[in-house]
């Protein structure tokens, strides 16, 4: 006789991630596509990201930071390499601190990138766009892999 013992999680955060890393591709495509739109394409971007943080009840200053350098974003357009590598740094910084120093890396990466290049922002932005969501569907991917050879237990 066999016995079969399912964990079943109940967690918003691997849609949250799915939905973050799909809008960060077609984020970045927009980005490339339509370089000289960047601030209402990264705009409205981060006001998405926002939201969608607050549906699947992310943490309360994630979103806000998200919105309201968004909402910044719409109003001064001219300082969009400081306050997206603001919010670079806070996603970067909040990672690291979280243990995934190796997700952490490309948000301080592309942070340091847009101070020291703020000319090529747009190829800058769209790079660290496509390369955060296809990072992340592959790291989804395989946690996945393994979550399912660890959580099935027969």
């Amino acid at each position: 006789m066999a016995t079969h013992i399912h964990f079943i999680m109940q967690n918003n955060s691997g849609k949250r991630r799915v939905f973050h890393s799909i809008l960060a591709i077609l984020t970045g495509i927009l980005i490339l596509l339509w370089p000289d739109a960047l601030y209402y394409i990264l705009g409205s971007y981060l006001i998405a990201t926002g939201v969608m943080s607050l549906i699947f009840r992310a943490p309360s200053f994630l979103v806000a930071v998200s919105i309201v350098t968004g909402i910044f974003i719409f109003f001064f357009p001219s300082f969009i390499p400081h306050f997206f590598a603001f919010f670079l740094l806070v996603i970067g910084l909040g990672s690291l601190l979280s243990g995934g120093f190796g997700l952490a890396v490309i948000p301080l990466l592309a942070a340091a990138l847009l101070l020291a290049f703020p000319d090529i922002i747009s190829i800058i932005v769209a790079a660290f766009l496509l390369l955060y969501g296809i990072t992340s569907i592959v790291a989804m991917i395989q946690s996945r892999r393994k979550d399912e050879e660890i959580i099935e237990v027969y």
